[in-house]
């Protein structure tokens, strides 16, 4: 097993935008002043009253609005290159994201226009997803026709005459158009966080990778650790990386209060008072170098990142409880890292956000880590800006690295009573209430996150003293030829392929999963309109003019085999079901079983997924009933209804509408969050190793599997169950797709032919368990493949961040074939992301010609989606199957595309190889090596490189 490296990693820049803290200096003036940004949340954004009630048993109701929020912020369209008519459209969100980003880039003098290598800069962030944005929910505001559906069948709807009904039915569409008009061009994309980071390396036209990393209130650290890993292996030199919270809205306080995580008093972490937290939004950025280089270039040190780790509990009883074994873990496991004795770390920022419970596990488990400590200073910043769910963990990192430059510690004002559930007696913790931080050396600080699914982080900084000796820590040039990462396990579930036995098969038939979306799964027949007349009109919101899709089969949950209550899986996404199956399939394909355990702590769980899951648009569109009330009460009574009846229009369409709804409770949360399907296979499978979900939109089971090969070859983990799951054939989703042309209205995707005219939805899960070679070969695992190299790249500045660009691809590929160490000739294969939309495949062929052809032989390249759709988030999983069996069985596979290729592609005749045939798969000499391509929208391309397993090293 390769030993981990020490990590020195310098923090050269920081940006945030925080509560009342626009930048850094008022952020640090804040902590010194004990200034509180927790208020009761009021103005514009939202009706927050619509959903409030002082009794917390209340339905679809909260019974706190304490929050934290950013208001007043302002975006310079100049300087984020936003032209003004878009500037008000952008997500909330966003503009943190952007601002915190340029204040990191810029505080470390990275100014747009300074010359320096742009190439090799990633950009992460820990990001949960955006939340919502305005006050009609968004996905409520495509589904006005099944609203009006619920409306016409009550009773009340009977009595309004045929002129009031016509009166009713039109000013609701205005009312609704005039909503989605205040959207941006990108509602397709609502959601992903991936094409805001594309935004960033726009502006600043980087090309390194960029993604998002979800673990939920630890997802800021655990960005952190994947931005450490790639930096410590060479894979890049600068990381741009951060986190950023969803927007505070009524669906994240409803969904909080049935958990009854929420205070109605305010935060008081780790005090008597403590009943509960306040929820805040806001975005932290940092830019992180490896401290050799920084110390070699100049560049302004603000603290030294020593180590940075993560672990999952493992079994336990549900996903909203913690434990205290993964907490001590998690920082027993960073201090390793770190390489300092305990007793070096003087303060700690525990995490802890005022709930009774969670905050003394924390501090139990905590203890136990730190034990032989002399003394501990403890304190958490939730008591300034409140629980920032995914960004909490950075801004507590904000706040050590600024105590650290100052040389001087925050009290923790809000303290005043141990909670008697804590636990602090006999431990080296104390609640700090000092302002002087004295140290004999060195001052040392750790940071902890813990988020619901059982997930821990855990990081230690300290301050950089310039005049003071530093080890020599080498930093690596990237690797010309690293061990080869094995597949020795592989399972899935797409359109018409339960399993990749079945999904070969198809393949060689050429059998389509394409067919009618049934009634059953969305209302199609009242957004159908093949005419297309409407396109680019007014009644575009409301349109699809597609009904077709390839549809996953979804057989019975068996829920009792994973411990889950009925109860519980009602409220659950189809995507966590999925991927519970598909992983234990591929856990169990592996090898590992009842006879034979994972390694559970050198087990991680890496799942590429987005937010916007089926159920929680369901539950989103069920939480906005009372925005769509206050508009249709407004219409009633223009139209002439009486105040008293128009009410009782109100209650029957709702129940109308809602009548098939579940509930929302407490296990609604765990059901649509992000992070969960990462967390629940780790709770399945009782592994302890770091557990979270990736997002890099297109390309993210590229990403994910990306980010298990660095684990793996660093020598984090031994085994990664890693793959991706989509299942978001959504209303919204659908019309969002047609609204912007990227559907084939034939229903056919036709990758680089003539008739290609864009692609049909998918969906799918696919799943692989992965280990070093040697590993696998010592354990007589079988081998299904080998992979040799990745490489990700982003396009940099450019038209636009949803337009693909031949030189982004172009450079990812490159950058797999150095990593694997082999010649493009020796490629025979490459499974194209191939989408059969104009603007990806003229840039996908262009690159692989540059870098595939003008040789001998050309290469063969297909690509699967005319056969079951484009799964998105899940599609390069399904690619990555196909490639591996391919490889096993000496097949190429066949394009089924269309009878000519595109005129635009005659530069590819006799280069690019687009057999519509399957045929055997011969070679000379050498293995059989294969690549498979994916891009995504915000400029995002991975690459990968594969390679036959001949027995041998």
């Amino acid at each position: 097993m390769p030993s981990v490296r020490q990590e020195s990693i310098a923090i050269i820049g920081a940006g945030c935008v925080l509560p009342d803290a626009p930048d850094v200096p008022t952020f640090w003036r804040n902590l010194q002043a004990g200034h509180v940004a927790v208020r009761q949340l009021s103005g514009a954004r939202w009706e927050w009253s619509e959903y409030g009630s002082e009794d917390p048993g209340a339905p679809e109701r909260t019974y706190s609005f304490l929050g934290a929020p950013v208001e007043g912020l302002q975006l310079d369209w100049k300087k984020f290159k936003v032209p003004p008519i878009e500037k008000r459209l952008l997500h909330s969100i966003e503009l943190m994201v952007l601002e915190a980003a340029h204040q990191a880039m810029t505080s470390a003098g990275y100014t747009p226009d300074r010359v320096f290598g742009r190439d090799r800069v990633a950009v992460i962030a820990g990001s949960s997803g955006m939340g919502r944005k305005s006050n009609l929910g968004f996905n409520t505001k495509w589904r006005l026709p099944e609203l009006l559906r619920a409306a016409r069948q009550t009773q009340a709807w009977k009595g309004l005459s045929a002129e009031q009904a016509g009166q009713v039915a039109r000013e609701l569409q205005e009312e609704f158009v005039q909503q989605q008009i205040d959207n941006s061009d990108d509602w397709a994309f609502w959601g992903f966080m991936s094409p805001v980071l594309g935004r960033v390396c726009s502006i600043f036209d980087l090309h390194g990778p960029h993604f998002c990393v979800d673990a939920h209130a630890a997802s800021g650290l655990a960005a952190m650790e994947t931005a450490v890993q790639g930096l410590m292996s060479g894979e890049w030199d600068m990381a741009l990386v951060g986190a950023a919270s969803p927007a505070l809205s009524p669906m994240e306080y409803v969904l909080h209060s049935k958990l009854r995580r929420l205070s109605t008093r305010g935060v008081f972490p780790l005090d008597a008072r403590a009943d509960g937290t306040a929820l805040g939004e806001g975005a932290v950025m940092f830019l992180l170098k490896p401290l050799e280089a920084a110390l070699r270039e100049g560049d302004p040190i603000q603290a030294v990142l020593r180590g940075v780790g993560g672990v999952s509990r493992g079994a336990g009883p549900v996903l909203t409880a913690t434990d205290p074994q993964a907490h001590q873990r998690a920082a027993v496991e960073s201090l390793r890292r770190a390489d300092v004795a305990v007793d070096s770390v003087s303060y700690l920022e525990t995490g802890a956000t005022g709930l009774p419970t969670w905050d003394a596990h924390l501090v139990t488990g905590l203890s136990g880590a730190y034990q032989g400590a002399k003394q501990v200073s403890v304190g958490a910043v939730s008591e300034s800006v409140g629980d920032l769910q995914s960004a909490s963990s950075l801004a507590a990192m904000l706040k050590v690295i600024l105590m650290l430059r100052e040389r001087t510690l925050v009290p923790q004002r809000s303290f005043q009573t141990q909670h008697p559930s804590l636990a602090l007696q006999g431990t080296p913790f104390h609640v700090n209430k000092e302002l002087a931080w004295p140290a004999p050396g060195r001052r040392r600080a750790a940071i902890h996150a813990a988020g619901l699914g059982g997930v821990a982080y855990h990081a230690v900084v300290e301050e950089y003293v310039p005049e003071a000796p530093r080890p020599s820590v080498a930093v690596s040039a990237p690797r010309s030829r690293a061990e080869p990462i094995a597949i020795v396990g592989l399972s899935c579930r797409y359109p018409g392929a339960p399993n990749p036995s079945a999904l070969w098969d198809n393949t060689l038939q050429g059998r389509s999963a394409v067919r009618d979306i049934p009634e059953t799964l969305l209302p199609v027949s009242l957004y159908h309109d093949a005419t297309r007349k409407w396109v680019g009109g007014r009644d575009a919101y409301f349109r699809m003019y597609l009904p077709k899709a390839a549809l996953v089969e979804d057989p019975p949950f068996p829920f009792a085999e994973f411990g889950i209550p009925p109860s519980a899986v009602a409220q659950m996404d189809m995507s966590q079901r999925w991927t519970l199956e598909v992983a234990r399939a591929a856990v169990g394909d592996a090898g590992y079983g009842p006879q034979r355990a994972l390694p559970s702590e050198r087990t991680a769980v890496i799942v590429a997924t987005t937010p916007g899951n089926r159920q929680e648009i369901g539950v989103e569109t069920q939480l906005a009933y009372p925005e769509f009330a206050r508009i249709y009460r407004q219409v009633l009574l223009r139209a002439g209804v009486a105040a008293d009846v128009a009410e009782r229009f109100l209650s029957e369409t709702r129940q109308a509408f809602q009548g098939q709804q579940s509930p929302i409770t407490s296990e609604t949360l765990p059901g649509i969050l992000n992070s969960a399907p990462a967390t629940r296979v780790a709770r399945a499978l009782d592994t302890r190793g770091p557990s979270f979900t990736v997002e890099s939109a297109c390309a993210s089971t590229l990403t994910a599997l990306s980010l298990a090969i660095q684990g793996l070859r660093d020598g984090r983990w031994d085994v990664a169950v890693v793959g991706g799951v989509w299942s978001q054939i959504t209303v919204p989703f659908c019309v969002n797709m047609c609204f912007v042309g990227a559907i084939s209205p034939k229903g056919q995707t036709r990758p680089f032919s003539n008739e290609a005219d864009g692609f049909v939805h998918g969906e799918g899960c696919g799943i692989f368990v992965l280990k070093r070679l040697s590993d696998a070969q010592r354990d007589a695992d079988r081998i299904y493949a080998l992979i040799q190299g990745m490489g990700g790249a982003t396009d940099g500045r450019g038209k636009s961040i949803f337009a693909s660009q031949e030189q982004g691809q172009e450079l990812a590929m490159r950058r797999a074939l150095q990593d694997s160490g082999v010649e493009p000739a020796s490629i025979q294969y490459v499974e194209a992301h191939g989408t059969g939309m104009l603007e990806g495949d003229l840039p996908e062929a262009g690159a692989l010609l540059k870098v595939y052809g003008r040789r001998d032989r050309p290469v063969t390249v297909g690509a699967l989606k005319p056969l079951i759709g484009h799964s998105y988030i899940a599609s390069a999983g399904a690619a990555v199957i196909r490639a591996v069996l391919a490889l096993q069985r000496g097949v190429l596979p066949p394009l089924f595309t269309g009878p000519s290729l595109n005129p635009h592609l005659a530069a590819c005749e006799g280069q690019l190889d687009f057999r519509r045939e399957p045929s055997r798969w011969q070679v000379e000499g050498g293995p059989r090596r294969a690549a498979v391509n994916a891009y995504g929208f915000g400029g995002t391309n991975y690459h990968l490189i594969l390679e036959e397993y001949r027995g041998t090293l």
